[in-house]
């Protein structure tokens, strides 16, 4: 749990209290009303009244609490691992909880096909290794469950600079070496997998695939995979 807690802090560029803030200011543009559309088309169908709900990568639990007050009948769990995180947790209703553990290796938190959905979002390039955390997530699923992720995916180094720096900035030659190494690290950690390469390790853990949406200019994708009834 330790190395995982700090290798997360230093994804976030070893400020923790920052990347909190960022989560939670970006909060409502990632779950406003495009999201929850998608969510109610290929999410709620599996669903029933009762039915457990995860989300992985929890942070401060916004989207848990979302869940919890939508679908009072059910119990949701959240899971993260940084403590700037779970030293700021919402105020969670009585149906909900964020639990302590580490996503490179989960313990068996919850009962096997005991949930029915579960949201992977923004956390699989921050892991060294997802496998565990696909293989933890298949058992916790109930046949015909679904597990949808969304993240960044691998880009040429062209077009991610060129985001970064829309303006053609990278040519300034007042851009410092500390703010270049920046990107280029974030480069690197940001374009961990190809859409391609989740897509694999999730074939491989027994998922099938429902849906594969392209996201933000191909710079992300939104996965929909279910567990075999």
């Amino acid at each position: 749990m330790q190395k995982t807690q700090q290798q997360i802090l230093r994804h976030h560029g070893g400020d923790g209290e920052h990347a909190r803030k960022m989560i939670s200011q970006t909060y409502a543009e990632r779950h406003n009303e495009a999201f929850w559309q998608f969510w109610a088309q290929q999410i709620e169908p599996v669903m029933k009244a009762g039915d457990g709900l995860m989300d992985l990568g929890a942070g401060t639990g916004l989207f848990v609490q979302a869940l919890a007050q939508r679908y009072p009948d059910s119990t949701i769990v959240g899971i993260e691992a940084a403590p700037y995180m779970l030293d700021a947790l919402v105020d969670l209703p009585d149906n909900a909880e964020v639990l302590a553990d580490d996503l490179n290796e989960p313990t068996e938190l919850v009962e096997a096909e005991s949930i029915a959905a579960i949201m992977c979002n923004m956390l699989v390039h921050e892991l060294i290794q997802p496998v565990l955390m696909f293989q933890a997530a298949y058992r916790w699923l109930k046949p015909g469950g679904r597990l949808c992720v969304i993240d960044l995916v691998r880009q040429p180094l062209q077009n991610y600079l060129t985001h970064k720096y829309p303006n053609a900035e990278l040519t300034n030659a007042n851009l410092s070496r500390e703010k270049l190494e920046d990107a280029f690290e974030h480069f690197l950690e940001h374009n961990r997998y190809h859409a391609e390469d989740i897509i694999y390790m999730l074939q491989t853990c027994g998922f099938k695939i429902v849906e594969q949406t392209e996201l933000k200019n191909g710079r992300m994708v939104r996965l929909v995979v279910e567990k075999p009834a």
